[in-house]
């Protein structure tokens, strides 16, 4: 039966509270572990309890997968290993978490869209939120990115204002946690050394990244219910002001906008130099002309593919020719309908 002091211990261990067992139960259990043979009435002996006290227990160890009816299906409960017993129950707790998690997002963006026209309609001005001052805004902005929980949208343009450290780090471990996130660039910010060797190492560890000849404006939208924007147009001049729009209809636009654009991006790689001239083995275009071929399509001036490249506009400007040849096509527009028809993007 082992000693009270062992037995002390083991009602004492830690675990019993996360298996959401009563002192009681945990007494019925290790009971019955200790002499699985003693029956009910053997049991509530030994706790010094009542017969039908031992019973309603045994149904919910029971129920919790720690006893088993005998092989005949009616009698006295018996013990199931614990070891066994409580790797199943562990596995299913996770499937019921894994199923109720699934669910409450799903419910909670359903309600969520109730809960936001509701306050659209009893008060407009409570889903506009203006903040002012470059550090304010920087500051909001890693806020609105740490409690992403699903996918954040972004388009990004210079020129910068506040640190950006913030929201690097803010962003860094929203991919971490597992948020999708997909960023549209400006072509100018290739252009700043510090914001490439940012998106490159980004790319690196899982965003999805397009660039664009231009971009429309700056934007940020959180899983599909709040946007944040800025008002300002010239920081220099008037201060730094954004505007944080939560669920309406202006947030629906902003993403159906940002869908829009992304559509146009040219994909931007983890890599930032051309790689090796390896064809692939269909003769079509290595992954380096397969990118250069989309950023000519998006726009992009012989100076940004440069820098995304690491390379100088007098390399680039030979590889675009060699790559014309290729395609025997007199223009970039050209080459890259070329390489679409031949399947080689």
């Amino acid at each position: 039966m082992g000693s009270p002091s062992r037995r002390q211990e083991l009602s004492a261990a830690p675990g019993w509270d996360a298996l959401g067992l009563t002192p009681f139960d945990r007494a019925v259990y290790l009971a019955v572990l200790r002499a699985p043979d003693a029956g009910t009435a053997g049991w509530a002996t030994a706790l010094s309890a009542s017969p039908v006290r031992v019973r309603r227990a045994a149904r919910r160890l029971l129920q919790q997968g720690l006893l088993r009816r005998p092989a005949r299906g009616r009698g006295t409960p018996e013990p199931v290993d614990p070891r066994e017993a409580l790797r199943s129950l562990a596995r299913r707790r996770q499937e019921d978490t894994a199923r109720f998690t699934a669910a409450a997002h799903d419910l909670g963006d359903q309600l969520g869209q109730e809960y936001e026209q509701g306050r659209v309609h009893r008060r407009p001005d409570g889903i506009l939120e203006v903040i002012e001052g470059g550090a304010s805004v920087t500051r909001r902005v890693a806020e609105l990115v740490a409690g992403a929980e699903r996918e954040l949208c972004g388009i990004e343009a210079p020129p910068y204002v506040g640190a950006q450290e913030p929201m690097a780090l803010a962003e860094a471990e929203a991919l971490a946690r597992g948020v999708r996130f997909r960023s549209l660039y400006a072509a100018a910010v290739l252009g700043n050394p510090a914001r490439l060797a940012h998106i490159t190492a980004m790319v690196a560890g899982g965003e999805e990244a397009r660039v664009l000849a231009e971009a429309p404006l700056k934007l940020l939208l959180i899983d599909r219910r709040s946007a944040l924007l800025p008002l300002t147009v010239d920081e220099s001049i008037h201060g730094h002001r954004a505007l944080v729009v939560h669920g309406s209809a202006l947030v629906n636009a902003l993403q159906a906008l940002f869908e829009a654009l992304w559509r146009q991006g040219a994909p931007v790689r983890s890599r930032g130099r051309f790689p090796d001239r390896e064809l692939l083995r269909d003769g079509g275009l290595d992954a380096g002309e397969q990118e250069l071929v989309e950023l000519l399509g998006a726009g992009m001036t012989d100076e940004s593919i440069a820098r995304q490249f690491g390379v100088s506009v007098r390399t680039l400007r030979r590889r675009v020719r060699v790559l014309q040849d290729r395609l025997g096509s007199t223009g970039r527009f050209q080459a890259g309908v070329r390489a679409a028809q031949r399947g080689w993007l």
